[in-house]
């Protein structure tokens, strides 16, 4: 019998083991309320379980595995896929035991002999009681929300928000007492990647030389790179920071750059021929431009457009006489990509100096901006 990746549904990691001659490891211990029942060892390899061992229960609930643990790794120990739980073993973990009630696996067993497997049942613990309180809380506010008792749900809404701070601060406790114990990998996923990255990151510098080279390891750096990278792009418009510089073509193929328009209040105004969102703006961006051209504004539109004969098209037929540049790379636009643009229109508005002051202004958003700025 194989065990899927379901019985592993608070973490997922692995470490590639090939030590040479390993340790014996010996697992055993007691089942209650499980006759006749059969139990099963579950390694992973590559992030897939594999069956290791499995056994017949004795008629007391007693059980023993003997293999060879290399490397930290996590196992599962099952029962069936919904009822099992979960070790972090090494070779030095030679005498391992555990005591559990079959009704309940996971939330009974108690381990000894795995000083990491026990920092994962610690966990457990106090996460099961944090997230029964958050479930009975929530049940609460929405039967108050369906009864009508306005006074209740925002009580119970309080209630219900400084249970998950107090979650949210157990968990990075949990991790900052410790950074190097596997049992974080459980821990971050409790955590909001955005929000706590820094502690994603102390888990990971803790755990490379450790785990550097591990499937799962080296995924979570992957999504924690990817996360630095969406920051630090996200930051890169921030106002008062400078605008990255844009250097495209214009139709004519001479190459303009956002750093020409210095000097001037500058909209950069991404869009396309066939954005139609875009092109329903255009009349509000044109009056825009009329309204303020004889103060220092200027507008560089660009295109996300494909094909050269509808960018040029689209810009007579909306009377955008403005700069314009493309690269006509669609998506795939340099200043798309740098600018971090994934819906159009998307504009940034841009101060004399080459600094950003707002981003995303669109219709009466950006008549107010405007008017802030030179008529104030």
């Amino acid at each position: 019998m194989r065990i899927k990746t379901s019985l592993l549904p608070l973490i997922a990691a692995v470490l590639i083991s090939c030590e040479s001659e390993p340790e014996v490891n010996t697992i055993s211990g007691k089942i209650s309320n499980a006759e006749d029942q059969s139990i099963y060892l579950i390694g992973y390899n590559n992030g897939m379980p594999d069956t290791l061992r499995n056994a017949t229960l004795d008629p007391d609930g007693s059980f023993k595995f003997e293999f060879a643990a290399g490397r930290p790794d996590f196992y599962t120990l099952a029962l069936s896929e919904e009822n099992s739980l979960i070790l972090i073993l090494d070779s030095s973990n030679t005498n391992v035991q555990i005591d559990a009630d079959a009704e309940k696996l996971r939330e009974t067993y108690s381990i000894t002999g795995s000083k990491e497997s026990e920092h994962l049942r610690d966990l457990l613990v106090s996460t099961t009681v944090f997230e029964n309180e958050l479930d009975s809380l929530m049940t609460a506010l929405r039967t108050s929300a369906a009864t009508g008792e306005n006074e209740k749900r925002v009580e119970l809404g309080n209630s219900y928000n400084r249970a998950r701070r107090e979650y949210r601060d157990y968990l990075i406790d949990f991790v900052n007492n410790d950074p190097g114990k596997m049992a974080n990998f459980t821990a971050l996923q409790r955590l909001d990647m955005k929000e706590d990255l820094k502690h994603f990151k102390t888990v990971r510098d803790a755990l490379s030389m450790k785990l550097q080279g591990n499937y799962f390891f080296d995924n979570l750096s992957e999504q924690i790179a990817s996360m630095e990278n969406q920051l630090r792009k996200e930051n890169l418009l921030k106002p008062g920071t400078e605008a990255p510089e844009i250097a495209l073509p214009n139709p004519e193929g001479e190459i303009i750059r956002l750093s020409d328009l210095r000097g001037n209040y500058v909209l950069i105004d991404f869009w396309a021929s066939w954005c139609k969102p875009c092109r329903i703006e255009n009349p509000n961006v044109v009056r825009m431009y009329n309204k303020f051209e004889d103060e220092n504004f200027e507008i560089l539109g660009v295109s996300l457009d494909r094909s050269k004969d509808k960018w040029v098209n689209a810009i007579a037929q909306d009377n955008l006489d403005w700069p314009h540049v493309s690269d006509l790379k669609f998506w795939q636009s340099a200043a798309a990509e740098l600018y971090n643009v994934k819906s159009i229109p998307f504009t940034v508005l841009v101060d004399p100096e080459g600094k950003v002051v707002a981003t995303k202004l669109r219709g009466a958003a950006l008549e107010q901006k405007l008017e802030e700025i030179f008529n104030s």
